[in-house]
């Protein structure tokens, strides 16, 4: 595989050490560094105490796990449509930490229920 002349832009508010090591890293390194970011992830979640709908939405069960929440809820696509709310549609929601110090909640689409057609 060729390499490309230049290295992609690094996100603004990732520090300039990490930034250097990473651009430093072998491709082995660096797919281990992925992997051990994801488990880092997924260790700093915090499952979001509170799911509020959007307008239109419904939120048909949650389900708490360790490190996230299993979501399932009908929503609606456009207005005008007769067939709305669509679904149930199932997602997995946890609570992001963010280099400002900022948490968000991540809302992962994972499909639609089985059985609930």
């Amino acid at each position: 595989m060729e390499e490309s002349p230049d290295p992609p832009t690094p996100p603004v508010d990732l520090p300039d050490e990490i930034v250097s090591v990473l651009q430093d890293a072998s491709v082995h390194d660096l797919r281990e560094t992925v992997l051990y970011a994801q488990e880092l992830l997924r260790h700093q979640h915090v499952p979001p105490q509170e799911i509020e709908p959007l307008p239109g939405e419904e939120i048909v069960e949650v389900t708490e796990h360790d490190d996230h929440l299993t979501v399932v809820k009908r929503q609606p696509c456009s207005e005008g449509c007769a067939d709305c709310p669509h679904g149930p549609y199932v997602y997995e929601v946890t609570r992001e930490h963010r280099p400002s110090g900022e948490t968000h909640l991540h809302w992962a689409f994972i499909g639609r229920k089985i059985g609930d057609e």
